[in-house]
């Protein structure tokens, strides 16, 4: 168990990261999302009951509507990234009113990568693709038309939680972590602190600090903003949210302050492994992904939750921006469950998913 009189900390700059960095002129909003966003209608009129575990579009051939039209009171585009012939990525985008546009995600690599993870706007795009005899991979990110390598020897990368764009990322080199941050504002990867006596890798970040993982020790290591250690505690890093908290699985989900401090989260107990956690945009509901459910429960009063028996894919969750409801890959396709009826749907079934993420209408 690591603590943090035994972590070395050096916030002072030193070199990049080895390998050449692009720059990140890609940042600004790639023209196949523009796209995508150009064409979302809000449809009209109040939701009507769903119909439980039904699915949409499983066959080759079907035409598909607009998103709205196959789930009554859906308010966001979709964003997401499918497998294609087994040699490259897709990027779909499917939304409010009309078909499902699909574009190649030009990554470089020969095989299906690790999941893909969206930022909060859901424009950009950001992937760690392993190296085949070693265990750091690269990190590959961007506006999805145009993803570049950041970095190589990269541990784990995290989007920022509130602010777009804005991608932290951890290498670990002789025996030295070392932690990375890409602003929007110039586009270059900055170190924040290097450490020795912590082997893992960033899992969140936000206005509050860095949240790292590490592995050797299933501990968590808070840090300021500017790199300096806070805090230590006991557990896996699930989700942040804007305000500072914290979901973590600690024999148990919990909610972790930015600022030290754990509270028990009242539930009912999950059926399976648990896989991943999300808040809501609002921070008042945490949706939890176990190998065979999915539960959704209020962080405040523990309300009696709503749970999707729909068997995930890929670990992730994503939220609709009026927190009614969370979508996430199957095995195929993915399912979307209403917070608000407790029915669960299953989409575009005929395709394997490893990224998924809400494009809401006030961001167009």
């Amino acid at each position: 168990m690591v603590s943090a009189p035994k972590v070395v900390v050096d916030a002072r700059e030193s070199p990049e990261p080895r390998g050449s960095l692009p720059h990140w002129g890609w940042l600004a909003t790639g023209l196949v999302i523009g796209a995508g966003l150009a064409v979302l209608v809000l449809r009209p009129g109040a939701p009507e009951d769903a119909v439980t575990s039904t699915t949409a579009g499983a066959e080759a051939g079907v035409v598909l509507g607009g998103i709205a039209e196959t789930i009554d009171g859906f308010p966001d585009g979709l964003v997401a990234v499918t497998r294609g012939d087994g040699q490259s990525l897709e990027l779909l985008i499917w939304p409010i009113r009309g078909e499902p546009i699909e574009r190649t995600i030009p990554v470089g690599v020969s095989r299906p990568p690790d999941a893909v993870d969206f930022d909060v706007s859901g424009r950009r795009i950001a992937t760690l693709l392993p190296v085949p005899d070693h265990a750091d991979g690269v990190l590959y990110a961007g506006v999805p038309q145009d993803a570049a390598i950041i970095a190589t020897d990269v541990t784990g990368y995290a989007w920022h939680d509130s602010d777009a764009s804005q991608l932290a990322y951890t290498t670990f080199v002789d025996d030295e972590l070392q932690l990375w941050a890409v602003h929007q504002g110039n586009g270059e990867p900055g170190l924040v602190t290097r450490a020795v006596g912590i082997d893992g890798h960033v899992e969140a970040w936000g206005d509050w600090g860095f949240a790292i993982q590490d592995d050797a020790r299933d501990n968590i290591v808070l840090f300021t903003d500017t790199g300096e250690i806070k805090d230590t505690n006991i557990g896996r890093i699930l989700d942040s949210d804007g305000t500072g908290w914290l979901a973590i699985d600690n024999q148990g989900v919990s909610l972790l302050s930015s600022g030290g401090g754990v509270r028990g989260l009242q539930m009912e107990g999950l059926e399976g492994q648990l896989l991943a956690g999300r808040f809501s945009d609002d921070g008042q509901w945490l949706a939890l992904l176990s190998s065979e459910e999915v539960q959704v429960v209020h962080v405040e009063d523990g309300a009696t939750p709503v749970a999707s028996d729909g068997r995930p894919g890929v670990p992730q969750l994503a939220w609709s921006s009026d927190g009614r409801f969370v979508a996430y890959p199957g095995s195929r396709g993915i399912w979307v469950l209403d917070t608000a009826t407790g029915n669960t749907e299953e989409i575009l079934a005929n395709r394997t998913f490893t990224g998924l993420e809400m494009l809401p209408l006030d961001d167009s």
